[in-house]
């Protein structure tokens, strides 16, 4: 998948949470708290370091540049997809 740096992901996650806190958005519980976790984790970062989102066993995984996991994205059941 592609790597894009910090500065990035934190712009369109950062963006995603002020619209979850106005109530632009609601969305599910595992998502606000995967939205809070990327933001708070990013935040302490480097914003030129690269970000990589992978595909590992099913579950999409973002990692930083040297492989470490900063998030594991939750899987949703069909019927929550769109609830």
């Amino acid at each position: 998948m592609a790597e894009l740096d910090v500065k990035h992901y934190l712009s369109i996650y950062k963006g995603r949470k002020d619209m979850m806190e106005k109530g632009i958005t609601n969305p599910l519980p595992e998502g606000r708290k995967v939205i809070n976790e990327i933001v708070e984790k990013l935040s302490e970062m480097p914003l030129a370091e690269k970000i990589i989102l992978e595909r590992k066993e099913s579950t999409m995984v973002m990692m930083d540049s040297q492989g470490n996991t900063l998030v594991v994205f939750p899987r949703l059941s069909d019927d929550q997809k769109f609830n």
